[in-house]
């Protein structure tokens, strides 16, 4: 069994074993071993592991979980504001939500060849479960273009991308159709995304603000909020009691009488 803890220790950093690791266990070991075996299943393990434990402040967890939703490496996470509660001299308790937000520059770049004429829009909140824990994220995006003003689409010969080539399937003919019915909705394009302590539109606009700095065509663009009720706002409602309605006063008043 050491060997096979041996095998497995690169795994819980997030290490997965290459081709000279095979190599060594197949000299070692053997091709029908257990740590080869084992070797072999990796092929099935979540190359993007998530940390054990979760960490519990917000700032850390919201910028794990922005990481992961971009997946790209280039793209920036940053703190707009960090949480803070403060006591007035009058008892009053004041919270102030934390607001991180990641862009990557291709994002940036996109955002700066915006149309200022056309609004942007902050959707959300859109849950993001990581284990047992779920949170919520919110999207910066454009509007769909029409098909007039998309881009011009590179074909096979001309994209670095996908060179040229040539794919026949004599096996195959024309009545063959093996593609699946697939239900594909275009979106409009993804400028930034975050995450907040808080889901009103006032937190988010400090969230706008922030993106000001990098993204200075925003100050020049419409934003529009497109909100759903956040979590405490469904179990704020849910904690009232099914089939107890509310009396307008004016009845009230007649039904005392």
């Amino acid at each position: 069994m050491c060997h096979l803890h041996l095998v497995s220790l690169p795994t819980y950093a997030g290490i997965m074993p290459d081709n000279q690791t095979k190599f060594l266990l197949l000299q070692i070991f053997g091709a029908k071993s257990h740590p080869v075996r084992k070797y072999q299943r990796f092929k099935h393990v979540n190359p993007y592991p998530v940390p054990v434990p979760l960490p519990q402040e917000p700032i850390d967890l919201a910028r794990i979980s922005l990481q992961r939703i971009a997946a790209d490496l280039s793209a920036k996470v940053t703190v707009y504001q960090m949480p803070l509660t403060d006591i007035l001299d009058s008892g009053k308790e004041i919270t102030q939500p934390h607001i991180v937000g990641i862009q990557s520059p291709d994002q940036q770049e996109l955002l700066a060849h915006h149309n200022p004429d056309r609004p942007v829009f902050v959707e959300g909140p859109f849950p993001l479960w990581l284990k047992k824990t779920c949170v919520y994220y919110y999207v910066l995006r454009g509007e769909l273009l029409p098909p007039g003003e998309k881009g011009e689409m590179l074909d096979s010969e001309r994209n670095f991308y996908y060179p040229m080539h040539l794919d026949l399937d004599l096996d195959r003919g024309p009545w063959d159709d093996e593609e699946f019915d697939v239900d594909e909705a275009e979106e409009g394009p993804i400028f930034a995304m975050c995450m907040a302590g808080a889901g009103d539109q006032a937190t988010l606009a400090k969230w706008i603000l922030g993106l000001q700095q990098n993204n200075p065509i925003l100050s020049q663009t419409p934003v529009v909020f497109h909100l759903a009720p956040g979590p405490r706002e469904l179990l704020a409602a849910s904690d009232s009691e099914p089939g107890e309605e509310e009396i307008p006063q004016s009845r009230r008043a007649q039904q005392e009488r």
